[in-house]
């Protein structure tokens, strides 16, 4: 297959073009869809980290404690049992996902004693928030505190100040504080988060990285990223990182915080007695265990890419397990999906231009759409992002170009081609030069084909019978009787020469069984003659019929004739062959002579009989000349009385028993009028008379074409 010199330019400008619709900033929301999309395929809920644990305020335990004259926001040392018992359960971190920036309303006491089991467990993180407006008071002492130092620039969208605290006797107590100030896309979408916030030259760490971050290492901004302590986090120009969701809302074992206060009280020695859920301290062991709300009264449902109303606590786990896992999603180089834009875009565009059929580049544009989805999604599930927006719009768009050129240019090729080749080369040939147009250039090729000669029994007295239009109009329906059942049998008409039509097989292509289809529609064109006999009779008062010839044999095909006109056409003793065939149908009286190598070729396929061992006009080698009288099967009494004898007269022809012949033929003559037999029948007086050399092979010598 030839590559044209457009087809490696195609992917390159639908690439171009691509690029210049992703400048436009309504790309930025599809780009953000197609990560969605790739998170909604390949999100994967068992590589969700089993250490993360949510304990949510659900309705259930609203209205539980509602039942018991509790209202909400509840008393804070309602969490004491329960900061107590999952410490003892071996928790490696406890995640408030609550602002207690209130004065409690039950008292300075019960604050205390909240702050008091915090303080005790050594390892709560409360919750903050942050804004870009300066606050008032001096935080600075709350960032030294909680804050880590660092090296190098913060991100400037990083810059923020301390807002909503907890109580002040709460922060003494903690062990961390976290920003919950989460920053949706511009869509309202919860796809990155920041891991930390710089206040008063310290980093703040979000809620969901400060218990990983405790023991307050030093952060240093490097080109890589934002490198603390041990961990690399690769951070954007806006110190923002991909959540790497593993799966929608429910992905992380989730735990009504009210089967886990039963549970704690139930480990106190005055636990009272109508508590019946008890949870095992297993569930607890070494887990981060985030405490939020998930009840939708409460207000904190966000949208995430793969649900719609997802609790924050669902969002500040994915965060926990993409930082405590390494889970990172990194965006590539811009070049890699580059790269297999091109290709992808190649295949599409190779498609359009090259495969005939209209529906083939369709399916190949959806199989390398798929192929694509397939790649990126491999890489996303590998923590690599591609852009994805880029590499299928790249496809889409060289689809698109590639069917205008292929309309523009070898669209028109291949229209002029059809439309010049359809009269006369059958549908399958028409395909295969608009496939390979390069076959319409001068030369040719040496192959084995199938020739058929016919023309029309006494065209010259009627022509002198027929007016012109009316000479005409036979010749336009007879030619077109011919021509459709050559095409309609994959064959090619060559050429018309006055009443005579040439046609062949195999031919631009190859077919195995040329001569049986050309011999089955000679026999066909014979049966419908019949039928244009009776009209041409009627319409003109005219008997038509045809004879035809039939050769198999090498001849040299391809278009010949000058640069500015030229047909694709059979040249060749073959050819000679099959025309002198026709024309000795003549002679014997005959409808279709079929030459040995056809008859043999075409595998029984008609019935008929052994006519004459002949030679040709200018051929010193004879050949054997049969007559296809029918489809096998289909023969007539008639037809098998003639083969019958007929077999058994030329079979004493060849044996020289002259007596033989004379009284066969003349039995088959007085039940028929055969031509066939007449000759062999004359042939035979001739020979008892005089007869031949001792050198005689039984052939015969015809004089004329």
């Amino acid at each position: 297959m030839k590559v044209r010199p457009a087809l490696p330019l195609i992917p390159l400008l639908a690439i171009a073009v691509t690029a210049f619709i992703q400048l436009a900033p309504v790309s930025r929301v599809f780009e953000r869809k197609t990560v969605d999309l790739l998170f909604r395929a390949y999100a994967d809920p068992d590589k969700a980290d089993k250490r993360i644990v949510i304990l949510e305020v659900d309705q259930l335990s609203l209205d539980h404690y509602e039942r018991d004259n509790i209202s909400f926001p509840w008393p804070r040392s309602l969490y004491n049992p329960l900061i107590a018992y999952l410490n003892d359960s071996g928790v490696k971190a406890i995640i408030f996902d609550i602002l207690f920036n209130n004065m409690s309303p039950y008292g300075e006491a019960v604050d205390a004693r909240f702050a008091k089991a915090i303080s005790q467990a050594g390892n709560v993180t409360l919750a903050a928030t942050t804004r870009s407006q300066h606050s008032k008071g001096d935080r600075l002492k709350i960032s030294q505190k909680f804050g880590l130092a660092y090296k190098g620039t913060a991100p400037l969208p990083i810059r923020r100040h301390l807002d909503s605290l907890p109580q002040p006797v709460m922060l003494q107590a903690a062990a961390a504080l976290g920003s919950v100030s989460l920053g949706p896309d511009p869509d309202g979408v919860y796809r990155k988060v920041k891991p930390f916030t710089e206040v008063d030259g310290y980093l703040i760490p979000a809620l969901f990285s400060a218990p990983l971050f405790m023991s307050r290492p030093e952060a240093v901004f490097t080109p890589h990223g934002l490198r603390v302590g041990e961990h690399l986090i690769p951070i954007d120009g806006d110190g923002n990182i991909w959540i790497n969701y593993h799966g929608p809302r429910g992905t992380y074992l989730r735990i009504s915080i009210k089967k886990a206060m039963d549970s704690a009280l139930q480990t106190q020695e005055d636990a009272p007695p109508n508590i019946s859920a008890t949870l095992s301290k297993d569930l607890f062991k070494d887990a981060y265990v985030i405490i939020g709300y998930s009840a939708p009264g409460l207000f904190d449902l966000k949208p995430t890419p793969l649900h719609a109303n997802s609790p924050g606590i669902e969002i500040q786990a994915a965060a926990l397990d993409t930082l405590l896992n390494n889970n990172y999603l990194e965006p590539a180089p811009y070049w890699w999906s580059v790269i297999i834009a091109y290709l992808g875009a190649f295949l599409v565009a190779a498609a359009v231009i090259r495969l005939i059929n209209v529906i083939a580049p369709i399916a190949v544009f959806l199989a390398v759409a798929v192929a694509l989805f397939a790649i990126v999604g491999l890489a996303f599930s590998d923590g690599l992002l591609l852009n994805l927006l880029c590499i299928e719009t790249s496809a889409l768009v060289a689809f698109i170009g590639a069917s205008i050129f292929r309309y523009n240019t070898e669209g028109r090729q291949r229209r002029f081609i059809s439309e010049a080749f359809s009269h006369y080369v059958s549908p399958k040939v028409v395909a295969q030069i608009i496939a390979e147009p390069e076959r319409l250039t001068l030369g040719g090729e040496k192959k084995e084909l199938s020739i058929l000669f016919t023309d029309l029994v006494g065209f010259t007295s009627l022509s002198e019978t027929l007016s012109a239009n009316a000479l005409v109009n036979v010749l336009n329906q007879y030619t077109t009787l011919v021509s459709d059942v050559v095409m309609q049998r994959d064959g090619t008409v060559d050429k018309y020469i006055g009443d005579a039509v040439m046609a062949f097989w195999s031919a631009p292509i190859i077919q195995t069984e040329h001569a049986r289809s050309c011999v089955l529609a000679a026999l066909e064109c014979q049966q419908k003659m019949a039928s244009f006999r009776q009209a041409m009779l009627k319409q003109y008062g005219v008997n038509v019929a045809m004879r035809v010839g039939i050769n198999t044999g090498m001849c040299i095909v391809g278009n010949m004739g000058s640069r500015s006109r030229f047909d694709y056409t059979a040249i060749g003793d073959a050819v000679n062959q099959t025309s002198r065939l026709e024309a000795l149908n003549k002679t014997y009286g005959t409808s279709i002579l079929v030459s040995e190598a056809a008859w043999k070729a075409s595998g029984k396929v008609a019935f008929g009989r052994l006519i004459d061992y002949l030679k040709v006009k200018g051929k010193e080698i004879p050949i054997r000349a049969y007559e296809a009288m029918c489809l096998a099967g289909e023969q007539s009494d008639d037809m098998a009385f003639l083969k019958k004898h007929y077999d058994l007269a030329f079979e004493a022809y060849t044996n020289r028993q002259w007596d033989d012949v004379i009284k066969i033929t003349e039995f088959i003559l007085k039940q028929l009028n055969d031509g066939p037999s007449n000759i062999l029948f004359k042939r035979a007086q001739q020979f008892r008379k005089t007869p031949p050399s001792d050198a005689w092979d039984g052939s015969y010598t015809h004089s004329t074409k």
